[in-house]
């Protein structure tokens, strides 16, 4: 049985690998492509919104975090990422136990989601910072009389990473038939840019009754600057309301590992008493809870949006 444990873990530990080294080669080939696509082609470099796979439950969650995290994945990977995690948290838990199989089921999505999550805000950051300098590029093309739909496309070419790919498959959606209020739309609702939704609005309102577009793109540069400038000295301001609630969420976590390594018998017992059993579960909810709200609480200080 110790075999068969054994064989099964570094088999789900291989494919583990294999589809982390498959999802980075396509990423590099998809950001290759990108650089060497001309106008003229219309392939989408995000994965099909349309995919079987995201009908799956779970499957359209993880694959929509994994986009804003800046890994564009086909649903069919994500679900194959999805079954291999289900497997190895199925395995810890019955090798390593209840109570620390269960624990460390639960530290090591903690920390799966945790590492995405900053990822992803890291990057929507990002697109954020690089927002004005795109805007102030997209007013120029478009004071040449240019058309909307076109100036995206041109701009796009010009922007740095990672807002280049972002307006790039707007463009290309475009391209495709799709108006662009609804593309702008959608994008911003996928990585929880409120300011795209506010350029697809004045797309909207220019489209149907006319209008220049120049002013509302300057007043969103003014706006966008002066609340990150905001968001900067809260942050700054916070600081060590932030550094207290990190220390609040991983002593409790740290205190269990430690006492469970140094003293295993104390929740083994603990565990089999009836009492102790819905304890444990009582007190792992309301970590999990803790937890979960001071990442919002600490998350929402210096949010941008």
């Amino acid at each position: 049985m110790s075999i068969i444990i054994v064989a099964a873990a570094l088999a789900l530990i291989g494919l583990a690998i294999w589809l982390f080294s498959f999802a980075q080669g396509r990423e590099r080939s998809e950001e290759a492509l990108t650089r060497l696509r001309t106008e003229e082609e219309t392939t989408s470099a995000l994965p099909m919104l349309d995919s079987p796979e995201l009908q799956i439950p779970g499957v359209r969650w993880a694959n929509k975090l994994l986009w804003r995290a800046g890994a564009e994945v086909h649903p069919r990977v994500v679900a194959l990422y999805l079954l291999g995690l289900i497997l190895l948290l199925a395995l810890i838990f019955f090798v390593a136990g209840p109570v620390f199989g269960a624990l460390t089921d639960l530290g090591l999505l903690i920390v799966i989601l945790f590492l995405l999550s900053r990822r992803a805000a890291a990057r929507r950051h990002k697109i954020i910072e690089q927002l004005p300098g795109f805007l102030e590029n997209l007013i120029r093309i478009l004071s040449a009389g240019n058309s909307l739909e076109e100036s995206i496309g041109s701009a796009a070419k010009e922007a740095p990473d990672p807002i280049r790919p972002l307006f790039a498959s707007v463009g290309r959606q475009v391209r495709l038939g799709a108006s662009v209020d609804e593309v702008l739309s959608e994008t911003g609702k996928l990585y929880g840019l409120r300011d795209l939704q506010v350029m697809a609005l004045a797309a909207n309102v220019n489209r149907r009754y006319g209008g220049s577009l120049r002013g509302v793109m300057k007043s969103l540069i003014t706006a966008i600057r002066q609340r990150a400038m905001a968001a900067r000295e809260l942050r700054a301001l916070t600081g060590e309301t932030r550094f207290s609630a990190f220390i609040l969420a991983i002593v409790p976590i740290s205190l269990t590992i430690w006492i469970y390594i140094n003293n295993p018998n104390y929740y083994k017992m603990m565990y089999r008493d009836h009492l102790g059993f819905w304890l444990i579960w009582l007190a792992g909810g309301l970590q999990v809870a803790g937890v979960i709200l001071l990442y919002r609480m600490v998350n929402s200080i210096g949010d941008e949006e």
